[in-house]
């Protein structure tokens, strides 16, 4: 997996980061070679945001204030990607299982986008299911039969790209698929 690990303050990841790589990931950061906190400021193809990231680990002391130092969790919450905290004073509950972290700091992040879709598509009776991949978003919305008309579907269809365009401006693709289930009542 690609991590972003956010320190709160210089090297309070940084045994975070070393098991990290033992595990085989690939860790990126936004500091820059002084330490700052955004390497992309005078160029922004540095940004580590500008090539898909699966998680954000945000490091810090568990009483430590937020510092500018995490203002890359910021951005990766702005890009929709999926961000998990760590206290690095408590070593029994630090990073759980990574491929565990990341299924459900990305599940939390395709319910806020299937959130945005049922909330466009308003009183539609429908089912919607979203999920993330590196340089897409797959939506599924099931409707009843009698509301699957081809000009509703491709009317659905739009409304759902545009949600989630509106909450994720950064996603490259966005696949929608329209499909029905019979109806109850007739």
């Amino acid at each position: 997996m690609r991590l972003l690990l956010i320190e709160s303050t210089p090297g309070t990841g940084s045994a975070i980061e070393a098991d990290l790589l033992a595990q085989g990931h690939e860790v990126v950061s936004c500091n820059d070679e002084h330490g700052g906190p955004c390497r992309g400021i005078d160029d922004h193809r540095e940004c580590p945001l500008e090539a898909h990231v699966d998680m954000t680990i945000v490091a810090r002391a568990g009483t430590t204030e937020r510092t500018l130092g995490e203002m890359g969790a910021v951005c990766a919450t702005r890009h929709r990607v999926p961000l998990v905290e760590v206290d690095t004073d408590d070593p029994t509950g630090g990073l759980p299982s990574v491929a565990v972290a990341s299924a459900v700091a990305t599940r939390r992040v395709e319910a806020a986008c299937a959130d945005a879709v049922r909330a466009e598509l308003g009183d539609v009776p429908a089912v919607v299911e979203v999920r993330r991949e590196p340089d897409r978003v797959h939506v599924s919305i099931q409707v009843p039969q009698r509301t699957r008309t081809q000009s509703k579907v491709s009317a659905m269809a739009d409304r759902a790209r545009h949600a989630v365009r509106e909450h994720d401006q950064f996603v490259s693709c966005i696949d929608v698929s329209v499909v029905s289930y019979p109806d109850i009542n007739g």
